[in-house]
């Protein structure tokens, strides 16, 4: 059952997405969510010619890597986008507000 769940199409999109979210994008771009989903799908990551994963489906090392070392997550640029990066709550966001005060 775990694996033919793991084999669906929407399976490496989805746990790519919330992966990405859960290290603290909280809107990653589409680009970004295919190339993670397709590393979870080959189970193979290349970065600087060192290739993470052992090329079994749903590989969590080369499906971390590909997170890690992504250009959009590594990327100082980006930094400077208000829409990008985590999202506070309003309520963190007012409490930290008060706190810088």
């Amino acid at each position: 059952l775990i694996d033919h769940l793991i084999s669906h199409q929407n399976t490496a999109p989805f746990v790519s997405k919330n992966l990405i979210q859960h290290f603290g994008i909280s809107n990653p771009s589409p680009r970004f969510v295919e190339s993670v989903a397709t590393a979870f799908k080959t189970g193979e990551y290349t970065f600087n010619g060192v290739t993470f994963g052992d090329g079994k489906l749903s590989d969590l090392k080369a499906t971390v890597a590909a997170i890690l070392l992504d250009r959009e997550a590594t990327s100082t640029v980006l930094d400077a986008d208000p829409a990008y990066g985590g999202i506070r709550e309003p309520v963190i966001k007012v409490l930290a507000f008060m706190r810088a005060m």
